[in-house]
């Protein structure tokens, strides 16, 4: 959130470079993080994948062609998004976006393609708080990997969430937790920017994102505060404490 209107406020030519080059660390760095905490996954992809930044836009393709590699495609995917959507979030950009299964032309000069459309449709009119949500294509894919058990395997019952307007989106603060460790303070860097953002926000149609976005920390924290290493200063204190975000792997219907 407020990439175009931070970069429709800077005043003169010294803010623009000074707003330019954070958004570029930021980029940096959450590229660096997928790649690093993905690196064998990264090194036993098919060649053909891609990844394109254009502005201040993410789009990652990977290619399947057997029914058996969805789910480790959406894996995948939901891995990428994850740790790309945690590092900007604590680089201060709290970013929302879409993704589905579809078709989609990547190559150095083209991105094109109908399930393009449908994320730029879906980041733009729906997603409206900072979060990647999963398109019906791609949600009835992996319901059907919850339903023939393929979702536990792939760890997808936890990188999933449901909002209280039904969309799933991904649960991008799992990216904290490797190898069933949770990286505390990974988590309270993101406390920390959610507060230093909040601090500078002037416009009451942005507040309410935010407002959201310190529910979901939360809940996070709800859902881990048996984990070692917890402590309640990792949570933001609100007085609003009520939240119908659920992850999809603790059970319920599927809707």
């Amino acid at each position: 959130m407020g990439f175009s209107q931070a970069i429709e406020h800077s005043r003169d030519h010294c803010e623009g470079q000074v707003l330019v080059d954070r958004i570029v660390s930021a980029l940096n760095d959450a590229r660096g993080y997928v790649r690093r905490s993905l690196a064998e996954e990264f090194a036993a992809l098919p060649p053909n994948w891609g990844v394109k930044f254009f502005s201040d836009n993410l789009v990652v393709g990977y290619p399947f062609e057997e029914p058996g590699s969805a789910a480790l495609a959406a894996r995948f995917i939901l891995a990428c998004s994850q740790r790309y959507q945690l590092r900007m979030a604590v680089s201060g950009f709290f970013i929302r976006g879409a993704l589905t299964e579809g078709l989609l032309c990547l190559t150095d000069d083209i991105i094109f393609g109908s399930a393009l459309l449908e994320c730029y449709h879906l980041e733009s009119r729906t997603s409206i708080v900072p979060r990647v949500i999963l398109a019906e294509p791609l949600k009835m894919l992996l319901s059907d990997a919850i339903a023939t058990g393929q979702a536990s395997s792939h760890g997808l019952g936890a990188a999933i969430c449901r909002d209280i307007d039904g969309w799933w989106f991904v649960n991008y603060l799992e990216a904290a937790r490797e190898q069933g460790v949770i990286d505390w303070e990974l988590v309270a860097a993101h406390k920390r920017s959610i507060l230093e953002s909040l601090a500078g926000v002037k416009r009451h149609d942005v507040l309410p994102k935010y407002g959201w976005a310190c529910r979901y920390h939360n809940m996070f924290c709800h859902w881990y505060r048996d984990s070692p290493g917890y402590s309640d200063q990792y949570r933001i204190e609100r007085a609003d404490e009520t939240s119908v975000i659920d992850r999809i792997g603790d059970g319920g219907t599927i809707v």
